[in-house]
């Protein structure tokens, strides 16, 4: 009953589905033929075979075991992430967001949504006296990947405001893994400025000028149900080993390096870099027009907005995102100073998740503090 997305042989199958049925018949063929008609010889050498098998699949179930017990470099990682948005719930201006009043763990960090769809605590939309609302857009970094609930720099953010000023300040993590600027953008419109906040900062990171993912056609939205086929069912098994999720990390890490050696070596380090640049990728205009959508609703609003351009610590700095969106009229600034004493070994989830650390998120938010400071936000000047 299969049907393939790729369906170019016979209008149903793909040519790597009919490969391995044929492979499957063949293998069956050949043990009919064996156990009916082979002599005494090549049921040996198949007895052989079979031995090799067995034992070369007890290897690799024992090595699966292991670093799903010992967790080496984060490896749990892999298990977590197809399933990290398996509990949105689609929208049609959205695309999808987060579902209301759930609490469920993601990996060993919990997390709670609470009943307006945002991981915080419960936050009316209308402020109490004197309070002072910052509201955050942004993806992962600002939703808090890899953390638990209360170690965010907007967590974090909060109790050094009140400290500092003596008064109640609310800040409202809107952060939403895999949103874009475009995303966010709709976001403040239909949802955020219903919080009557006094100021907007947007976390932008380097896949925020991607286009606007569809989770429907991935396979994170559909591990819920019981694999439909057996090309689904071997693609979760896949997509769930740690064992070949740290191959093919490892195969991409080799590859990496040879290709910036190689740069380095024919002069071209400083060319790739600008071909990383966000403010040269495809979507930038799309990305840009959002955060000037952003600003323009911010500003009839007459509330100061914040563009924190995070980047990791190995993908440098961009200047000319920050220079371009200045020259647009857009407050920008980079969040990179503000982790610039953390060893790299301790300023991720892990070895393999790249998502800033619990330590990088506390020292973002004593940066902010600062900036928020130096542009008036704490004195209303």
């Amino acid at each position: 009953m299969h049907r393939s997305e790729q369906p170019w042989i016979l209008g149903r199958y793909s040519s790597g589905y009919v490969v391995l049925l044929l492979g499957l018949f063949v293998v069956v063929a050949f043990l009919l033929w064996v156990f009916w008609k082979a002599g005494p010889r090549l049921e040996r050498w198949t007895a052989n075979l079979y031995a090799l098998l067995i034992s070369t699949v007890i290897v690799l179930v024992a090595v699966e075991w292991a670093l799903r017990v010992f967790n080496p470099f984060g490896a749990d990682f892999f298990h977590n992430l197809p399933y990290h948005m398996q509990g949105m719930v689609d929208d049609p201006r959205l695309g999808y967001r987060h579902p209301e009043l759930v609490t469920y763990m993601l990996g060993a960090n919990q997390v709670k949504i609470n009943a307006h769809g945002l991981r915080d605590e419960e936050v009316p939309y209308t402020a109490s006296g004197d309070e002072k609302r910052i509201l955050v857009l942004g993806d992962s970094v600002t939703f808090g990947w890899g953390l638990s609930q209360g170690e965010t720099f907007s967590d974090r953010v909060e109790p050094l405001l009140q400290q500092q000023t003596g008064t109640r300040w609310q800040v409202i993590n809107a952060g939403v893994n895999g949103y874009n600027t475009e995303q966010e953008a709709t976001y403040l419109r239909i949802e955020g400025m219903r919080y009557s906040p006094d100021f907007v900062l947007l976390i932008y990171v380097s896949n925020d000028v991607d286009a606007v993912l569809d989770p429907n056609v991935t396979t994170w939205r559909r591990y819920p149900s019981w694999p439909p086929s057996l090309p689904e069912a071997i693609n979760r098994l896949k997509q769930l080993s740690y064992l070949l999720q740290l191959t093919h990390l490892f195969i991409r890490m080799n590859e990496m390096d040879l290709a910036r050696a190689a740069a380095t070596i024919e002069g071209e380090a400083a060319s790739g870099r600008e071909n990383r640049s966000m403010t040269g990728h495809p979507n930038w205009l799309q990305s840009k027009e959002a955060l000037l959508d952003i600003a323009r609703q911010s500003r009839e609003a007459g509330i100061p907005f914040l563009v924190g351009l995070y980047s990791s610590l190995d993908s440098g700095f961009d200047p000319a995102f920050v220079a371009d969106l200045q020259d647009a009229g857009i407050d920008a600034i980079h969040l990179q100073p503000a982790w610039k004493g953390i060893p790299e070994n301790v300023a991720h989830v892990s070895r393999i998740d790249s998502h800033p650390s619990a330590l990088v998120h506390e020292s973002i938010a004593e940066y902010l503090v600062n900036i928020f400071r130096q542009r008036g936000w704490l004195d209303g000047s």
